[in-house]
Parts: structure tokens; sequence; C-alpha cells
């Protein structure tokens, strides 16, 4: 790691777990903003990447119960950024990145409002 990154990890490891988690989802929803552009695929790979580590940083303070979601989410990252640049899948990883930054602002508690219906599993749904 260079001293960039542990300088990076450092920082990042003093935050509070909600803050890091909204750190993660702003790292995903600009890699998602810019995922549809072949001019920003270098910045893609970049954020992909961190994304990868913000992950792997936040999960010792990060509350058990969201372990499971937080590895599938890395795993996914990763697999991204091994096949990145995918023209036909831009738009789809744009998605990807902005549900996994909405489903992320929610775990922290930094956004209280419930997520728009978009034709995924268990959007939409209500608790009565």
């Amino acid at each position: 790691m260079t001293r960039r990154h542990l300088a990076l990890k450092e920082r990042f490891e003093q935050m509070p777990w909600p803050q890091q988690l909204g750190n993660l989802a702003s790292t995903l929803s600009r890699m998602a903003s810019r995922a549809t552009s072949p001019a920003y695929d270098t910045l893609v790979i970049h954020l992909l990447r961190e994304a990868a580590l913000f992950i792997e940083w936040s999960a010792p303070h990060a509350p058990p119960e969201l372990l499971p979601e937080l590895a599938a989410m890395q795993r996914e990252v990763l697999a991204w950024r091994r096949l990145w640049p995918l023209d036909p899948a831009r738009s789809l990883l744009a998605l990807r990145g902005q549900q996994m930054a909405d489903a992320l602002l929610r775990y922290a508690g930094l956004v209280s409002s419930p997520p728009r219906a978009s034709g995924r599993p268990g959007a939409g749904t209500s608790s009565k």
C-alpha cells in the first residue's frame, strides 16, 4: 500500500461508521454518474478500487448485521473493476452503483426516505 493509501486509510478509519458508509456511498455515486461515458473509464476504475478499499476498511466498524451486505457489495465492485470498461454494461453499472449508494445511505441512517420503486426486489414495498 502506498503512503497516500495509508494516510487515506488512517483518516477513513477515524470516522464513525455511518460517516464511513456515507463516504463509500459518495464514491459509488460519483462512479455511477461517470460510468456511462467512455471518457471517464480510468476514473471509474479508480473509483471502483476506492470503493473496494472503503468497504474493507469500514467492515470492522460496521454493525455485524451489515457485514453480509458489505461483503456482497465488495464482491460486485471487484467484479466490475476486473471487467471494466464494458461498453454494453455502462448503464447497468451506473444503475447498480447508485442502488448501492442509496442502500448505504439508508444503512447508515443518513437518509430517512424509503427507496423509489425501481424494479428491483424489495423496492417500493411497504410493511403494514
